[in-house]
């Protein structure tokens, strides 16, 4: 039916101001693809996911400075690195160069900080990365090049907590530190039960910030003398743009901290 009635669907948000603007599809046509071959070995699947990895190609956040929220979702295209493994040679090389060029492309923006942080400051930034350290590692995986393996250590590292801030973005981590307390979920409002582990939304560039509707601190913003006319995290309730802890992202960072544990 997907091949059929190619393209995407959104949802409707009923009442809320924003909706998920996801227009990608061709990566998940070719990750499912390319588990069917895997299952079933009839080459047409095969033949099916190169003929969407290559559509896909780039395809990312990671070309442009802003994007719609959740417009090329999921933020990791994992189909390249299931399909490396099935295809020939000169295949997995264009695989991986997709892998590359975003790594690449993102590390131009790292180069202009102190932080050497290459992630748009979005909706959601904290969640784009996660994924970009996990396309690192993904892509060190399928080539064995550690090339850009200092930079996915920066990326995870500011996570928890090097960054103008000062502090972890994951609830609860570390136990006795500088984490998100004060977060925009109803297990927090309602019960001010905290959900260790949970990735908060993370910073937002200030323009962005400006411009959201329904916002509003509920405290005094305890990292005021942080905060600039370019970027903002907030640690409280009021910051849906912020604080708000992310199923899909706290997923990925499990398979990210995962991949860091497995190290000897």
């Amino acid at each position: 039916m997907a091949k059929k009635q190619e393209g995407y669907q959104q949802g409707n948000s009923f009442g809320a101001p924003y909706r998920y603007n996801e227009d990608t599809w061709t990566d998940d046509m070719e990750w499912a693809a390319a588990e069917l071959y895997r299952a079933t070995r009839e080459t047409r699947y095969l033949e099916d996911a190169k003929k969407y990895a290559v559509a896909t190609g780039t395809l990312s956040w990671i070309e442009n400075d802003t994007t719609a929220h959740y417009q090329h979702y999921p933020f990791l295209n994992i189909a390249h690195y299931s399909l490396y493994s099935l295809v020939d040679d000169d295949f997995k090389k264009k695989l991986a160069g997709y892998y590359q060029a975003g790594i690449e492309k993102t590390l131009k923006r790292a180069n202009k900080n102190a932080f050497g942080y290459g992630v748009p400051f979005i909706w959601c930034s904290n969640n784009l990365a996660v994924d970009l350290a996990l396309q690192i590692l993904l892509y060190e995986k399928m080539t064995g090049d550690l090339t850009y393996h200092s930079y996915a250590l920066a990326i995870r590292d500011w996570l928890l907590g090097r960054n103008p801030w000062g502090t972890s973005m994951f609830m609860n981590i570390p136990q006795h530190g500088e984490y998100p307390q004060d977060v925009h979920t109803s297990t927090w409002a309602l019960t001010k039960k905290e959900v260790p582990g949970g990735l908060v939304d993370g910073p937002i560039y200030t323009r962005i910030y400006n411009s959201l509707i329904g916002l509003k601190l509920n405290q005094p913003d305890e990292m005021a003398a942080f905060q600039n006319t370019y970027v903002v995290y907030h640690d409280d309730i009021g910051d849906y743009s912020t604080n708000e802890p992310t199923m899909d992202g706290t997923a990925c960072a499990i398979m990210l901290l995962a991949w860091f544990e497995q190290i000897p």
